[in-house]
């Protein structure tokens, strides 16, 4: 069973149960657990990024490569159980390298790069002095062309096929670097794209920010021409309205006379209107001497 999910760790050690319990179903976790606690996990081989290992299932003994690569972890059981993201035999390997990491104190970037003699080694003898030779030429081609590849901007050639090893270690280290180091100039790419990106923007930003100070310069001119506009026009206000004060003031002043001179009149008028029906009206009342 071959899987493959996301993964931000950079080591293998740095997987930790509650990431593995978040991955898995919660069946999948407790059986890995029961594994484990069985003792049934056996580690292989190991490097900072990947193992290789052995559990003993329930119906048979079962092999497992787990790796990290390009952020993402690789998971390869030779079981055909259908639990997914990856199997039981999976999750006991992890939990067992943490325990072997956390409470044992192995450190996978200082110690051998086995934990326990591969299957190979117990099967075939050591290898020979020509054997070693023959890799180590096959590591020295390998390297000039990885060194051309690294100067012309070019992928790494294919790793050749080495054993188990420094040679080994060493091709996987070289070929994560330049993977790493694309990696790095793709994303510089990306940066630099994006980063002219926001310098047009900052240029537009900049063009709007002056066509706005040059429109808040013209409103300022407009605004202190409106205020002499209004302290004129409370000025005329002022003076008009002094100007309508005296002339009320000179008509009340020349006319007051002729209202008096008239109400004089009026009352004379009066006076003259009632002394006239005196003397036209009779006296009709009786004489005491008849």
């Amino acid at each position: 069973m071959y899987n493959k999910i996301p993964c931000t760790a950079q080591r293998i050690d740095q997987i930790y149960p509650y990431t593995l319990q978040s991955a898995v179903l919660a069946p999948t976790f407790k059986l890995g657990l029961q594994y484990l606690s069985h003792h049934r996990v056996k580690i292989l081989e190991f490097d900072e990024v990947g193992l290789a290992s052995e559990v003993d299932g329930d119906t048979g003994r079962f092999q497992q490569r787990i790796y990290l690569d390009r952020n993402s972890l690789f998971t390869r059981c030779s079981c055909t159980s259908p639990e997914r993201p990856f199997c039981r035999h999976c999750v006991a390997v992890l939990l067992e390298f943490h325990r072997l990491t956390t409470v044992q104190g192995l450190d996978p970037l200082k110690e051998p790069a086995r934990l326990a003699k591969p299957l190979s080694e117990e099967e075939n003898p050591p290898s020979s002095v020509g054997t070693q030779l023959r890799e180590l030429t096959l590591f020295i081609d390998w390297l000039r062309l990885a060194v051309k590849a690294l100067q012309s901007e070019q992928p790494f050639p294919e790793r050749p096929a080495l054993g188990p090893g420094e040679l080994r270690v060493w091709t996987q280290a070289l070929q994560r670097l330049q993977e790493r180091w694309q990696q790095s100039e793709a994303e510089r790419a990306i940066l630099d794209a994006d980063l002219v990106v926001r310098i047009k923007q900052l240029e537009a930003a900049l063009q709007d920010t002056k066509e706005l100070h040059a429109h808040c310069e013209e409103l300022k001119q407009e605004l202190a021409k409106s205020r002499e506009l209004l302290a004129r026009t409370a000025q005329e206000r002022d003076h008009l309205g002094e100007k309508l004060k005296a002339t009320v003031d000179d008509f009340i002043l020349k006319h007051r006379l002729e209202l008096e001179g008239l109400a004089t009149s009026r009352q004379e008028i009066s006076s003259a209107l009632e002394a006239l029906r005196q003397i036209e009206t009779p006296d009709l009342t009786p004489s005491t001497d008849e």
